[in-house]
């Protein structure tokens, strides 16, 4: 049997679950259930993500407590108490929600040997010299004390001060617009585009600071003229752009801010401030001194953590980095190795390793995550990492591996650095091939906001261990927005919880919503699907229930299937080609729609009337095509209860053991027949079933009611479905005829049709 693996995304046991986890782990779950129907042995495993930040801001809420004043050991035992909590709270949504993961697979990221893989693949990177430690600017949250990659930065769009403030020069001045000026301090360059002639002959001037400092005026082709003022200050360090300024021009750091958010010595009577506070206290005193020619409010995209959304400093701090610029190319092509679904997602990935600028900073100054496996000499500060054999350790807690530098024999002092928790994350398929799965694995679903952290780090990770891609397909998913189309906040009211739904309408009508959205598209939340997820589940069953009592009148003898039953079954083998090229797509909308237009359209609006008369008629008439009758109603009932399994799961079972109690719904339908000159009577027939039911709606006539006689013209190609016309309709004399159709008969689809006792 042929393995097919799934690389589960570990969701965080941090937060309640919300309809967008609930649909993404439904689309997932479409897919196991199917493979193992197709014959495949799916490696689905349950697992927990329980690392990180996360964890430690939920906990942080939830007892009140700061890391740094209750201590490192107390803060942990908080967070692995506050994980014990809600892991089984997790796992009995996944059940609510009917996902079918395997509970023998199991792993939680903050387990020893989770944390030992991460630490040992750390150590192979650190021996081959992939992993660096260096002083360098990188993103730093104040809230959270810690360095961020670029992936964990997300941009949010405010109202901004924009102060105009004069800069002095020895005889004129310039006018500066920033919405950063607490950070004048560390102002080191003015700058202005060449091309504006506002500013023409004033490179290699200087200007004074609000604060007194001479700086430089230099000329610069990324300077905006038509910005505010045009004249920008360049400082260390504002935003990106003052980085790239900070390398150009090889410029002196300055520390106007520190770890913590708040002023240093650097900025004098402001020092010990808040950069908010700081920066309303540097206006005002600006204002009193008559620098500030004008204030407007700009809308800004500021940046932001990830998790807590404190905007973000560039703070220069030693951190540990992988070095991810010299893999951009490995990155790419791995893109191109694997399959997408949809396929336009593959772009995200290249885009985004393409837009890369810096290497990748692991180390977090945080509590609740996989410690790094290195001690410092207090003397030398030379680095000595964990042995192998060492590993699960926390240098916080273990001896290093010798007794002393090796280079020095200065004491050695273990970390308190952790990593970054996508250096966790990123080694899911690592830890899976360690619990028995494939490699690469043969599908990595997750939704397209993690494009660039958890697909990007898994890609490069697995790659720098393995030389190989982690999986051989991705499956991107999209957000559920609220009916409105709006984010859903639970402050705006808009938030849907799922579990809400399952209580009321039953974990299938929710996944039927969640197969009628697109991989890859964000889609409105529509209670209509729901509502229509109950009202097609009410439909199927009263199909059943016929099928049922169809199969009560079956006495097992001899059948011979008449050109209906050939026609329906042959419809049914089109249906099952066309569901399962779109399963094997991973287009569950178009598949689902499939089976339930057949279900709905053909086999209960056309077929199951058809065949009625055959079910209900006497046991004197012939058996053969009652027998036949009940094995076609039985066939199709099963195959099409199978087919929607992936998707509705409960019912699906139900019914199939009312169909089939000695059976199985574990494997997927094939195609029993086809044959097309069955198929095309077949349609023609049922087109003029529907058309003549039309028309007798038309006249005011029961569906029931008698028709004394009927001419069909040019219909002599549907005498195979003589009987399912004449006795679906309740014709006493049904006549067909090669004559033209006389004056006043009714056009019916192709055919023309008399009603003589109109």
């Amino acid at each position: 049997m042929m393995l097919y693996s799934i690389d589960t995304p570990p969701r965080y046991v941090s937060g309640p679950l919300h309809i967008g986890h609930a649909t993404s782990y439904s689309q997932i779950d479409f897919v196991a259930r199917y493979k193992r129907m197709r014959g495949f042995d799916v490696f689905f495993p349950l697992c927990v993500d329980v690392n990180g930040l996360p964890i430690e801001v939920e906990v942080e809420k939830r007892y009140g407590v700061n890391p740094k004043e209750v201590g490192r050991k107390k803060f942990n035992e908080l967070c692995r108490e506050f994980a014990e909590q809600n892991i089984q709270r997790v796992r009995d949504q996944y059940n609510r929600l009917s996902i079918s993961m395997d509970d023998s697979i199991y792993y939680r990221t903050d387990s020893p040997e989770y944390r030992k893989i991460t630490q040992l693949t750390f150590i192979d990177l650190f021996e081959r010299d992939l992993v660096y430690r260096d002083k360098r600017p990188v993103n730093w949250c104040p809230r959270c004390a810690t360095s961020l990659a670029d992936a964990e930065v997300e941009y949010r769009l405010r109202k901004s001060g924009f102060n105009h403030i004069i800069f002095k020069m020895d005889d004129s001045e310039v006018i500066v617009a920033t919405t950063r000026p607490e950070l004048i301090p560390a102002c080191k360059l003015l700058a202005y585009h060449p091309g504006d002639d506002r500013y023409e002959g004033l490179e290699g001037k200087t200007a004074v600071t609000p604060i007194g400092d001479r700086v430089k005026i230099v000329e610069d082709e990324a300077v905006d003229p038509d910005f505010g003022s045009g004249m920008v200050m360049i400082c260390t360090i504002g935003d990106k752009e003052d980085l790239r300024w900070v390398h150009k021009y090889k410029l002196e750091i300055d520390r106007a801010i520190d770890e913590e958010g708040k002023m240093t010595p650097l900025c004098g009577k402001y020092e010990g401030m808040a950069v908010e506070k700081a920066r309303r206290a540097i206006v005002e005193d600006l204002e009193e001194e008559c620098l500030i020619v004008k204030k407007e409010k700009i809308d800004q995209n500021v940046a932001v953590c990830w998790r807590c959304h404190t905007p973000i400093e560039y703070l220069v701090t030693d951190q540990w980095f992988l070095k991810t610029m010299a893999f951009k190319d490995e990155v790419d092509g791995i893109a191109d190795e694997m399959r997408f679904y949809p396929d336009f997602m593959r772009t995200r990935l290249k885009d985004w390793t393409s837009s890369l600028e810096w290497d990748w900073p692991i180390s977090r100054m945080r509590y609740y995550a996989t410690p790094i496996p290195i001690w410092y000499c207090e003397d030398c500060s030379s680095v000595v990492v964990a042995k192998r054999e060492q590993c699960y350790v926390d240098p916080t807690l273990d001896p290093p591996p010798v007794d002393k530098c090796p280079r020095c024999g200065g004491p050695l002092k273990g970390s308190d650095e952790v990593f970054d928790t996508w250096m966790d994350s990123s080694i899911t398929p690592l830890v899976n091939r360690e619990n028995g799965s494939n490699y690469p694995m043969s599908l990595r679903p997750q939704s397209h906001d993690i494009i660039r952290t958890w697909l990007y780090y898994t890609a490069l990770r697995c790659y720098l261990s393995t030389g190989q891609k982690p999986f051989d397909s991705v499956m991107i998913s999209g957000f559920i927005l609220a009916p409105d189309g709006r984010p859903m906040h639970a402050s705006w009211g808009n938030a849907i919880d799922p579990i809400e739904i399952v209580e009321k309408y039953g974990s299938d009508c929710l996944r039927y919503f969640a197969a009628n959205c697109a991989l890859g598209m964000d889609t409105p939340f529509r209670w209509n699907d729901v509502k229509r997820g109950a009202k097609f589940q009410r439909k199927l069953r009263n199909v059943v229930k016929f099928v049922t009592i169809a199969q009560d009148k079956s006495q097992n003898g001899d059948r011979d299937l008449r050109p209906a039953d050939r026609w329906i079954l042959t419809a049914l083998s089109k249906v099952m080609e066309k569901a399962t090229s779109y399963m094997d797509e991973m287009d569950f909308q178009h598949a689902i729609r499939e089976v339930e237009d057949f279900v709905w359209h053909i086999f209960a609006d056309d077929y199951i009337e058809m065949a009625k008369y055959r079910i209900y008629r006497g046991d004197g008439e012939d058996r053969r095509e009652t027998e036949s009758a009940v094995y076609t109603l039985a066939r199709i009932g099963k195959d099409v209860v199978k087919m929607l399994h992936p998707f509705l799961p409960s019912i699906t079972e139900e019914l199939y053991y009312q169909l089939d109690p000695e059976g199985s719904i574990i494997s997927w339908p094939e195609p029993e027949l086809r044959d097309e000159k069955s198929y095309d009577g077949g349609e023609k027939a049922r087109s003029l079933i529907s058309g003549l039911r039309a028309l007798k709606s038309s006249m005011a006539l029961p569906l029931s009611s008698e028709l004394s006689s009927v001419t069909i013209y040019a219909g002599g190609e549907l005498a195979d479905f003589y009987d399912e016309i004449k006795e679906t309709l309740h014709i006493r004399d049904l006549h067909f005829t090669d004559a033209p159709p006389p004056e006043g008969a009714e056009r019916v689809g192709e055919f023309s049709v008399l009603l003589n006792d109109r």
